[in-house]
Protein backbone atom coordinates (compact mmCIF):
# COMPACT_ATOMS: atom_id res chain seq x y z
CA UNK A 1 0.00 0.00 0.00
CA UNK A 2 1.25 3.69 -0.51
CA UNK A 3 2.19 5.90 1.92
CA UNK A 4 -0.49 8.63 3.00
CA UNK A 5 0.97 12.13 3.46
CA UNK A 6 -0.75 15.70 3.94
CA UNK A 7 -5.21 15.52 4.84
CA UNK A 8 -6.87 15.70 1.80
CA UNK A 9 -10.22 16.45 3.57
CA UNK A 10 -11.13 17.00 7.25
CA UNK A 11 -14.18 17.11 9.31
CA UNK A 12 -13.97 19.18 12.30
CA UNK A 13 -16.58 19.04 15.24
CA UNK A 14 -19.59 18.27 12.71
CA UNK A 15 -22.97 17.96 13.94
CA UNK A 16 -25.88 16.97 12.13
CA UNK A 17 -29.76 16.68 13.92
CA UNK A 18 -32.12 15.30 12.02
CA UNK A 19 -35.48 17.36 13.37
CA UNK A 20 -38.59 15.53 13.40
CA UNK A 21 -41.47 16.61 11.17
CA UNK A 22 -45.03 17.83 11.93
CA UNK A 23 -48.42 16.20 10.42
CA UNK A 24 -51.45 17.89 9.40
CA UNK A 25 -53.04 17.48 12.86
CA UNK A 26 -49.35 19.49 14.13
CA UNK A 27 -47.72 16.28 16.05
CA UNK A 28 -44.81 15.26 15.68
CA UNK A 29 -43.81 12.16 13.35
CA UNK A 30 -40.74 11.08 15.73
CA UNK A 31 -37.99 12.50 18.17
CA UNK A 32 -35.32 14.32 16.84
CA UNK A 33 -32.04 11.47 15.99
CA UNK A 34 -28.63 13.01 15.95
CA UNK A 35 -27.27 11.18 13.41
CA UNK A 36 -23.43 12.52 13.70
CA UNK A 37 -22.36 14.44 16.93
CA UNK A 38 -19.23 16.52 17.32
CA UNK A 39 -17.43 13.79 14.97
CA UNK A 40 -13.41 14.95 14.09
CA UNK A 41 -11.32 13.00 11.76
CA UNK A 42 -9.03 13.42 8.65
CA UNK A 43 -7.79 11.25 5.63
CA UNK A 44 -4.60 11.68 4.43
CA UNK A 45 -3.94 12.05 0.66
CA UNK A 46 -3.47 8.17 -1.00
CA UNK A 47 -4.88 6.30 1.68
CA UNK A 48 -8.23 4.41 2.13
CA UNK A 49 -9.68 5.38 5.37
CA UNK A 50 -12.19 3.08 6.88
CA UNK A 51 -15.95 4.34 8.25
CA UNK A 52 -17.02 0.70 9.91
CA UNK A 53 -20.48 0.82 12.42
CA UNK A 54 -23.88 -1.19 12.42
CA UNK A 55 -26.86 0.46 10.55
CA UNK A 56 -27.85 3.50 11.75
CA UNK A 57 -24.70 4.62 13.27
CA UNK A 58 -24.07 7.62 11.24
CA UNK A 59 -21.70 6.60 8.75
CA UNK A 60 -23.58 6.89 5.85
CA UNK A 61 -24.48 10.69 7.09
CA UNK A 62 -20.50 11.06 7.19
CA UNK A 63 -20.23 10.21 3.92
CA UNK A 64 -23.24 12.56 2.57
CA UNK A 65 -21.86 15.60 4.05
CA UNK A 66 -18.42 14.94 2.70
CA UNK A 67 -19.94 15.21 -0.72
CA UNK A 68 -21.93 17.95 0.24
CA UNK A 69 -25.29 16.02 -0.26
CA UNK A 70 -26.26 17.42 3.14
CA UNK A 71 -25.89 20.20 5.25
CA UNK A 72 -24.21 20.13 8.46
CA UNK A 73 -25.94 21.62 11.32
CA UNK A 74 -22.26 22.40 13.43
CA UNK A 75 -18.86 22.73 12.47
CA UNK A 76 -16.59 22.42 9.35
CA UNK A 77 -15.95 20.37 6.34
CA UNK A 78 -12.20 21.02 4.74
CA UNK A 79 -10.87 20.09 1.68
CA UNK A 80 -7.06 20.43 1.44
CA UNK A 81 -7.21 23.33 4.21
CA UNK A 82 -10.28 25.08 2.67
CA UNK A 83 -13.46 25.60 4.09
CA UNK A 84 -16.09 23.63 1.97
CA UNK A 85 -18.93 24.06 4.49
CA UNK A 86 -20.59 27.15 2.76
CA UNK A 87 -19.70 27.16 -1.06
CA UNK A 88 -21.60 28.18 -3.72
CA UNK A 89 -22.05 28.74 -7.36
CA UNK A 90 -18.85 27.76 -9.23
CA UNK A 91 -16.69 27.07 -6.10
CA UNK A 92 -19.08 24.07 -5.58
CA UNK A 93 -19.06 23.13 -9.10
CA UNK A 94 -15.63 22.79 -8.90
CA UNK A 95 -16.15 20.56 -5.54
CA UNK A 96 -18.18 18.43 -6.79
CA UNK A 97 -15.77 17.57 -9.84
CA UNK A 98 -13.01 17.11 -6.88
CA UNK A 99 -15.30 14.87 -4.87
CA UNK A 100 -17.34 12.14 -5.79
CA UNK A 101 -19.47 8.88 -4.03
CA UNK A 102 -20.32 5.53 -5.10
CA UNK A 103 -23.73 4.28 -4.05
CA UNK A 104 -25.02 1.37 -2.11
CA UNK A 105 -27.12 0.26 -4.75
CA UNK A 106 -26.34 -0.19 -8.35
CA UNK A 107 -29.76 -1.23 -8.80
CA UNK A 108 -30.98 2.50 -8.40
CA UNK A 109 -28.18 4.56 -8.79
CA UNK A 110 -28.16 4.05 -12.25
CA UNK A 111 -30.95 5.58 -14.64
CA UNK A 112 -32.39 2.64 -16.36
CA UNK A 113 -33.32 4.77 -19.46
CA UNK A 114 -29.91 5.73 -20.12
CA UNK A 115 -28.06 3.50 -21.88
CA UNK A 116 -24.08 2.61 -20.38
CA UNK A 117 -21.92 5.26 -22.50
CA UNK A 118 -24.49 7.82 -21.41
CA UNK A 119 -23.93 7.30 -17.94
CA UNK A 120 -20.93 7.04 -17.38
CA UNK A 121 -20.48 10.36 -20.06
CA UNK A 122 -23.07 12.40 -18.05
CA UNK A 123 -20.24 13.80 -15.59
CA UNK A 124 -18.16 15.05 -18.76
CA UNK A 125 -21.46 16.32 -20.14
CA UNK A 126 -22.69 18.51 -16.99
CA UNK A 127 -19.11 19.84 -16.27
CA UNK A 128 -18.61 20.57 -20.11
CA UNK A 129 -15.36 18.62 -20.52
CA UNK A 130 -13.99 17.47 -23.68
CA UNK A 131 -15.30 17.11 -26.92
CA UNK A 132 -17.52 14.22 -28.64
CA UNK A 133 -14.19 11.95 -29.66
CA UNK A 134 -12.52 13.25 -26.23
CA UNK A 135 -15.61 12.04 -23.86
CA UNK A 136 -15.63 8.79 -26.15
CA UNK A 137 -12.22 8.08 -25.23
CA UNK A 138 -12.09 9.03 -21.45
CA UNK A 139 -15.37 6.84 -21.22
CA UNK A 140 -13.47 3.79 -23.10
CA UNK A 141 -10.70 4.56 -20.55
CA UNK A 142 -13.47 4.91 -17.20
CA UNK A 143 -15.07 1.26 -18.42
CA UNK A 144 -11.86 -0.04 -18.51
CA UNK A 145 -10.14 1.12 -15.24
CA UNK A 146 -12.76 -1.07 -13.86
CA UNK A 147 -12.36 -4.01 -15.93
CA UNK A 148 -15.46 -3.79 -18.36
CA UNK A 149 -13.94 -4.61 -21.23
CA UNK A 150 -13.49 -4.43 -24.48
CA UNK A 151 -15.45 -1.16 -23.32
CA UNK A 152 -16.88 -0.23 -26.42
CA UNK A 153 -19.49 -3.52 -25.81
CA UNK A 154 -20.64 -1.97 -22.94
CA UNK A 155 -21.39 2.04 -24.37
CA UNK A 156 -25.13 0.25 -26.30
CA UNK A 157 -26.09 -1.45 -23.36
CA UNK A 158 -28.29 -0.87 -20.48
CA UNK A 159 -28.29 -1.44 -16.70
CA UNK A 160 -30.88 -4.11 -17.00
CA UNK A 161 -28.81 -6.21 -18.90
CA UNK A 162 -25.84 -6.34 -16.77
CA UNK A 163 -25.19 -8.15 -13.15
CA UNK A 164 -25.11 -7.03 -10.14
CA UNK A 165 -21.24 -6.84 -10.13
CA UNK A 166 -21.12 -5.17 -13.67
CA UNK A 167 -23.21 -2.54 -12.07
CA UNK A 168 -21.79 -1.55 -9.79
CA UNK A 169 -18.57 -0.96 -11.81
CA UNK A 170 -20.56 0.92 -13.92
CA UNK A 171 -21.11 3.32 -11.12
CA UNK A 172 -17.63 3.08 -10.11
CA UNK A 173 -16.68 4.28 -13.86
CA UNK A 174 -18.79 7.14 -13.45
CA UNK A 175 -17.30 8.23 -10.50
CA UNK A 176 -14.19 8.12 -12.03
CA UNK A 177 -14.68 9.78 -14.92
CA UNK A 178 -13.65 13.20 -13.67
CA UNK A 179 -10.33 11.90 -12.15
CA UNK A 180 -11.51 13.13 -9.07
CA UNK A 181 -9.31 13.33 -6.08
CA UNK A 182 -11.41 11.93 -3.49
CA UNK A 183 -14.49 9.43 -3.34
CA UNK A 184 -16.61 8.52 -0.90
CA UNK A 185 -17.94 4.45 -1.56
CA UNK A 186 -20.51 4.02 0.47
CA UNK A 187 -20.80 0.01 1.33
CA UNK A 188 -20.15 -0.20 -2.47
CA UNK A 189 -20.32 -4.56 -1.62
CA UNK A 190 -23.41 -5.29 0.65
CA UNK A 191 -25.68 -6.24 -2.16
CA UNK A 192 -22.88 -8.46 -3.90
CA UNK A 193 -21.56 -12.34 -2.83
CA UNK A 194 -18.36 -12.55 -1.52
CA UNK A 195 -16.11 -13.43 -4.97
CA UNK A 196 -17.84 -9.99 -6.69
CA UNK A 197 -16.76 -8.02 -3.78
CA UNK A 198 -13.07 -9.48 -4.06
CA UNK A 199 -13.05 -8.16 -7.20
CA UNK A 200 -14.59 -4.80 -6.17
CA UNK A 201 -12.11 -4.37 -3.36
CA UNK A 202 -9.15 -5.17 -6.18
CA UNK A 203 -10.59 -2.67 -8.39
CA UNK A 204 -10.78 0.13 -5.74
CA UNK A 205 -6.96 -0.64 -4.39
CA UNK A 206 -5.99 -0.56 -8.08
CA UNK A 207 -7.99 2.62 -8.50
CA UNK A 208 -6.00 4.27 -5.70
CA UNK A 209 -2.36 3.07 -6.76
CA UNK A 210 -2.90 3.99 -10.47
CA UNK A 211 -5.00 7.33 -10.61
CA UNK A 212 -3.95 8.09 -6.42
CA UNK A 213 -7.17 8.99 -5.01
CA UNK A 214 -8.06 8.88 -2.05
CA UNK A 215 -10.88 6.87 -0.36
CA UNK A 216 -13.28 6.46 2.36
CA UNK A 217 -14.86 3.74 2.64
CA UNK A 218 -17.97 2.80 4.46
CA UNK A 219 -18.75 -0.40 5.85
CA UNK A 220 -20.35 -2.17 8.21
CA UNK A 221 -17.86 -5.29 8.12
CA UNK A 222 -14.48 -4.48 9.83
CA UNK A 223 -13.27 -7.61 7.69
CA UNK A 224 -14.05 -5.76 4.54
CA UNK A 225 -12.09 -3.22 6.42
CA UNK A 226 -9.44 -4.93 7.52
CA UNK A 227 -8.65 -6.49 3.96
CA UNK A 228 -8.86 -2.93 2.08
CA UNK A 229 -8.51 -0.11 4.13
CA UNK A 230 -5.05 1.35 5.37
CA UNK A 231 -6.64 3.10 8.63
CA UNK A 232 -10.06 2.80 10.12
CA UNK A 233 -12.57 4.79 12.13
CA UNK A 234 -15.37 2.99 14.47
CA UNK A 235 -17.92 4.95 14.71
CA UNK A 236 -21.64 3.89 16.98
CA UNK A 237 -24.58 6.24 17.35
CA UNK A 238 -23.05 9.25 15.51
CA UNK A 239 -19.82 9.23 17.64
CA UNK A 240 -16.26 8.27 16.74
CA UNK A 241 -15.32 5.27 19.92
CA UNK A 242 -11.88 4.38 18.16
CA UNK A 243 -9.22 5.28 15.18
CA UNK A 244 -6.12 3.79 14.23
CA UNK A 245 -4.04 1.65 11.31
CA UNK A 246 -6.66 -1.22 10.09
CA UNK A 247 -4.18 -3.93 11.31
CA UNK A 248 -3.92 -2.86 14.69
CA UNK A 249 -7.33 -2.02 15.21
CA UNK A 250 -8.27 -5.95 14.27
CA UNK A 251 -5.67 -7.44 16.31
CA UNK A 252 -5.74 -4.83 19.56
CA UNK A 253 -9.02 -3.22 19.73
CA UNK A 254 -9.52 -0.86 22.60
CA UNK A 255 -13.51 -0.39 22.48
CA UNK A 256 -15.49 -2.66 23.81
CA UNK A 257 -18.47 -1.59 20.81
CA UNK A 258 -14.93 -2.55 18.11
CA UNK A 259 -14.88 -5.76 20.51
CA UNK A 260 -18.47 -6.59 19.90
CA UNK A 261 -17.92 -5.92 15.94
CA UNK A 262 -15.04 -9.01 16.11
CA UNK A 263 -17.34 -11.09 17.95
CA UNK A 264 -19.73 -10.71 14.98
CA UNK A 265 -17.55 -11.70 12.80
CA UNK A 266 -17.70 -15.80 12.02
CA UNK A 267 -13.64 -16.05 11.48
CA UNK A 268 -12.01 -12.69 11.65
CA UNK A 269 -8.28 -13.89 11.86
CA UNK A 270 -6.58 -17.45 12.56
CA UNK A 271 -3.93 -17.39 15.19
CA UNK A 272 -4.05 -17.19 18.64
CA UNK A 273 -3.90 -13.17 19.57
CA UNK A 274 -7.47 -13.45 18.37
CA UNK A 275 -10.38 -13.97 21.25
CA UNK A 276 -13.86 -13.90 22.11
CA UNK A 277 -14.13 -10.83 23.98
CA UNK A 278 -18.06 -11.18 24.86
CA UNK A 279 -18.16 -7.43 25.60
CA UNK A 280 -22.30 -6.66 24.43
CA UNK A 281 -24.49 -7.51 27.40
CA UNK A 282 -27.58 -9.56 26.10
CA UNK A 283 -30.00 -7.28 27.64
CA UNK A 284 -29.71 -3.91 27.49
CA UNK A 285 -29.90 -1.58 30.32
CA UNK A 286 -31.77 1.57 30.94
CA UNK A 287 -30.36 4.12 29.22
CA UNK A 288 -29.84 7.36 31.80
CA UNK A 289 -31.44 10.31 31.15
CA UNK A 290 -28.53 12.68 31.25
CA UNK A 291 -25.18 12.41 29.79
CA UNK A 292 -23.34 9.13 29.38
CA UNK A 293 -21.20 7.14 27.21
CA UNK A 294 -23.63 6.02 24.70
CA UNK A 295 -22.49 2.61 24.58
CA UNK A 296 -23.48 2.28 28.06
CA UNK A 297 -26.62 0.28 27.94
CA UNK A 298 -24.92 -2.32 25.81
CA UNK A 299 -21.56 -2.66 27.74
CA UNK A 300 -20.89 -5.20 30.05
CA UNK A 301 -17.79 -4.03 31.04
CA UNK A 302 -19.63 -0.22 31.90
CA UNK A 303 -18.37 0.92 35.28
CA UNK A 304 -21.60 1.57 36.58
CA UNK A 305 -20.83 4.98 37.93
CA UNK A 306 -18.20 6.96 35.59
CA UNK A 307 -19.55 5.46 32.43
CA UNK A 308 -23.78 6.33 33.01
CA UNK A 309 -22.44 9.89 34.70
CA UNK A 310 -19.99 10.99 32.07
CA UNK A 311 -19.16 10.85 28.24
CA UNK A 312 -15.30 9.81 27.58
CA UNK A 313 -13.76 11.87 24.97
CA UNK A 314 -10.87 10.70 22.28
CA UNK A 315 -7.48 9.80 24.06
CA UNK A 316 -4.35 8.31 22.63
CA UNK A 317 -3.25 5.00 23.23
CA UNK A 318 0.04 5.52 20.99
CA UNK A 319 0.94 7.90 18.24
CA UNK A 320 -1.27 6.15 15.92
CA UNK A 321 -4.24 4.69 17.54
CA UNK A 322 -7.08 6.65 19.92
CA UNK A 323 -10.51 4.87 21.83
CA UNK A 324 -13.11 7.28 23.64
CA UNK A 325 -13.41 5.10 26.43
CA UNK A 326 -12.68 5.08 30.24
CA UNK A 327 -12.25 0.95 30.52
CA UNK A 328 -9.73 0.72 27.49
CA UNK A 329 -6.37 -0.68 28.72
Amino acid sequence: MSQPSQPIIKMDRISKIYRPKRTLFGTKTADKIVALDQVSFQINRGEIFGLVGESGSGKTTAGRLMVKLEKPNKGQVFLDGQDMTRIRGKMLKDFRARVQMIFQDPYQSLNPQLSIYDTVAEPLVVHRRGDHNGRNEKVAQALSAVRLTPAEDFFPRYAHELSGGQRQRVAISRAMVLNPEFIVADEPTSMLDATTSYQIFSILSTLRDKYHVTFLFITHSLAAANFLCDRIAVIYRGNLVEMGPARQIIRHPAHPYTMALLDALPIYCQDSACKFHNTLLKTPRETPDHDHCRFFPRCRRADLNQCAGERPTMVHLSDTHSVACFKAV
